[in-house]
């Protein structure tokens, strides 16, 4: 059906309330990419195959990823008078068993992780459910605020009355019947909303400028071209909840006046493509996408473009020229994509968690989002924490936590009983922490103080083990190899820095090769046309500077710190 009025959008909620709350049996089944890669797929069909056989009415759904991926494959089982169960690493082997026990009307127990929503159960008290904590009291879920990540892993992610059960669409409605563009555009500005791929430019502003540039035509870009090492928290959004996407999609279209946006994902998010396609025809058959959506007389398409599989392409400006088939260089600026981007048209460029926070914000305004956060950096951020921790995967916390907080309470600390020797923040341009210095607030004014930044949110923790020269060393393979080539200071400079670095690691240069490394990366630092060759040298610069032992034990005896 096509959703054309208020009325309509209650009937669809209906809908989702009955599918998200059922009075009969029901078992959900992560099948987004990491549990599909760990048998998730197999894990449905023999559920289908084992309730057909025993003849048992079960309703079975899919879910999106909580951003646990070493928790997959996950099912949610709910049976009636009881919370949801969150069940982890469930195996082919352990369906029958649960098949049986929902038969029995019994709690399955193998696998048991938490419970969701303990609110909801029964009066009687359940010994099983006495000993199971809330997911707002377990591990890896206590003290995030999941706002973004709420809906991931809980509701199907290609319902949309599902979707519209946990209020979505209504800051969309909101807008296009309650609202004029300057008002949304103002209501942004208002939340302090900046944007979260690394830049952290005022969103709300980038839009008002979009919004006063003339042009017969604009466009929504939104990034996807999710590139950086360990970063996954885009692709969780999408293949989560799709739908909040698109609704700050066509949000910002509304805004600045725009009639087409483009998602320009990642080349290598194959099964995120076919998934968000099928998204947009769902949208599109329900009205929320395409002619007239929601009945407001406003149109808006989206596309979805595959990209050239090159890291640079991530920076907005070589997206641009991937977009219109040349090869994806950065481009000089001015004239800024805002005046002249797509196709010489005013466009914004926002990546996905950035528009996903736009919906929450109409919904709720401005100012309920700008008291969550510091006085400066409003809202929440996904971190990507990995590396040596108990509990790798995504946190979404207020900005202003406490690193050490993240990494000890949260993540559980290193595993192994071994210590933490450093953590880089917003890899791979980010620098290296000591241990003694992670007391610090995650934000970009606090980091920054520090010689730091917090980037896209990925977090490597790095134990006792880790050598700093060796890191150093992959990094800066990977920016060579990246590096587009288009200015000198990127090309040959940071080609340099892999040479000497090289040299080092293998115990064949001299202290002075660190100075030369230096003055290499200062220039690539200053001078370079993009963040590539600009980001490049600050974690070197860093781990020079702070780890001096490590590249003194290589220069000396060609090995590591721990084995020389």
């Amino acid at each position: 059906m096509k959703i054309k009025n208020m009325k309509d959008l209650d009937k669809v909620k209906e809908i989702g309330m009955k599918s998200l709350f059922p009075k009969g049996p029901q078992i959900r089944i992560s099948m987004s990419t990491c549990g599909l890669a760990l048998g998730a797929d197999d894990l449905f069909q023999k559920i289908t195959r084992e309730k057909d056989k025993k003849g048992i009415k079960i309703s079975l759904h899919q879910t999106g990823c909580s951003g646990f991926c070493n928790l997959e494959p996950m099912a949610i089982v709910k049976l009636p008078g009881k919370p949801a169960l969150l069940y982890t690493q469930v195996t082919v082997e352990n369906v029958e068993q649960i098949i049986r026990d929902i038969k029995k009307k019994k709690i399955p127990q193998k696998g048991l992780f938490c419970m969701i929503g303990s609110d909801s159960a029964a009066a009687k008290p359940d010994p099983v459910l006495n000993a199971v904590p809330d997911y707002r009291d377990a591990s890896p879920f206590k003290g995030q605020h999941r706002m973004l990540l709420g809906n991931c892993g809980i509701i199907d992610p290609l319902s949309v009355s599902e979707y519209v059960a946990m209020a979505g669409y209504s800051g969309l409605f909101k807008a296009l019947y309650q609202m004029r563009p300057e008002e949304v555009i103002k209501e942004v500005v208002e939340s302090g909303l900046r944007g979260r791929g690394g830049a952290w430019f005022p969103t709300g502003f980038k839009w008002d400028m979009a919004s006063k540039s003339s042009g017969d035509e604009k466009f929504v870009i939104c990034n996807a071209d999710e590139g950086d090492p360990g970063a996954y928290k885009d692709r969780t959004i999408m293949e989560g909840n799709p739908f909040k996407l698109f609704e700050g999609i066509v949000l910002a279209g509304y805004a600045i006046g725009s009639h087409h946006g483009i998602i320009y994902l990642r080349e290598e998010y194959h099964h995120t493509f076919g998934f968000l396609s099928n998204a947009i025809e769902i949208a599109k058959r329900f009205g929320l996408l395409g002619k007239n959506i929601l009945g407001s007389g406003f149109n808006f398409a989206l596309n979805i473009v595959r990209g050239g599989g090159s890291y640079v392409c991530g920076e907005e400006t070589a997206l641009m020229d991937s977009l219109e088939g040349e090869v994806g260089d950065p481009r000089l600026r001015p004239p800024f994509p805002i005046e002249k981007g797509l196709w010489a048209r005013p466009t914004i460029v926002n990546n996905v968690e950035t528009l996903s926070n736009v919906p929450l914000i109409i919904q709720n305004g401005g100012k309920w989002y700008k008291n969550i956060g510091t006085e400066k950096a409003k809202g929440t951020k996904i971190l990507s924490v990995i590396g040596n921790v108990k509990h790798p995967g995504l946190y979404e916390i207020p900005l202003g936590t406490n690193l050490k907080q993240v990494i000890f309470e949260m993540a559980g600390g290193p595993v192994n009983g071994k210590s933490i020797k450093a953590v880089q923040v917003g890899s791979p341009f980010g620098t290296f922490i000591p241990a003694d210095k992670l007391n610090v607030s995650l934000d970009p004014e606090s980091l920054r103080e520090i010689g730091s930044m917090i980037g896209s949110g990925v977090i490597v923790a790095l134990d006792q083990d880790a050598c700093i020269v060796d890191i150093l060393h992959h990094l800066l393979t990977f920016f060579v190899e990246e590096s587009c080539g288009k200015c000198v200071p990127c090309r040959e400079g940071v080609s340099r820095m892999e040479e000497l670095m090289i040299e080092i690691y293998n115990g064949r240069a001299g202290m002075n090769e660190l100075d030369i490394i230096n003055e290499l990366g200062e220039t690539a630092r200053d001078f370079s046309l993009c963040a590539l060759g600009g980001g490049a040298p600050a974690p070197i610069l860093n781990g020079i500077k702070d780890f001096k032992k490590d590249f003194e034990a290589h220069i000396k005896t060609g090995k590591c710190l721990r084995f020389s």
